[in-house]
């Protein structure tokens, strides 16, 4: 867990500067977290009661429609996850979150963080900057799913992630790019020569 903590540590200190009495009051919310492979951990129409952060594993979030299922993310180790829509409306999920592998980290309730607001100020600063980064992904993501051609979207996955093609299921990551299995396949062959 104190390797957690630190990675945890390190994850806001992307966007804020924490002192240690600071750190203190947040990181005691906190608590570990271990799921084994395959795991639905929030379901559509339940809300998120957590919010993760990742320190060594894999989850996915994807919903379903007409018996199809349709990537919307990955989170790997140094990430965070979970349902955020849901969690921050504290509104039913639309889509589901499961580990694609034995996953452990720490979570916080949606309570507990509401509570770390008051007793750390900063959170809030943290809060705002990360949902500007998550903004940001987002419209780079509609962008590129809109506009950019098989292979425009196979480059920019092996560009900015190339170590996830070692670390997410080839299927997986072809619904996250929209495009066919045979086509991924088709595209990483030819990115290796």
């Amino acid at each position: 867990m104190e390797e957690a903590l630190i990675g945890l540590r390190k994850s806001f200190e992307k966007f804020i500067t924490l002192s240690d009495k600071e750190w203190n009051s947040i990181h005691t919310e906190w608590k570990p977290f271990q799921y084994e492979k395959g795991l639905i951990i929030t379901q559509t129409g339940e809300v998120e009661k957590y919010f993760y952060y990742v320190h060594n594993g894999l989850m996915r979030g994807y919903f379903e429609k007409y018996g199809t299922e349709y990537n919307m993310g990955f989170t790997y180790n140094g990430d965070y996850s979970g349902v955020y829509d849901s969690f921050v409306f504290q509104k039913p999920a639309d889509w589901y979150l499961e580990t694609l592998e034995a996953t452990s980290g720490l979570r916080i309730s949606y309570h507990q963080l509401e509570a770390l607001y008051k007793q750390a100020p900063i959170l809030k600063e943290w809060t705002f900057k990360f949902n500007q980064q998550v903004m940001f992904g987002l419209g780079v993501f509609i962008r590129s799913l809109l506009a950019d051609s098989a292979e425009e979207k196979f480059e920019r996955l092996m560009t900015q992630s190339p170590h996830i093609i070692q670390i997410v299921p080839q299927k997986h990551l072809a619904s996250y790019l929209g495009m066919t299995p045979e086509t991924f396949s088709r595209m990483r062959r030819k990115w290796a020569t």
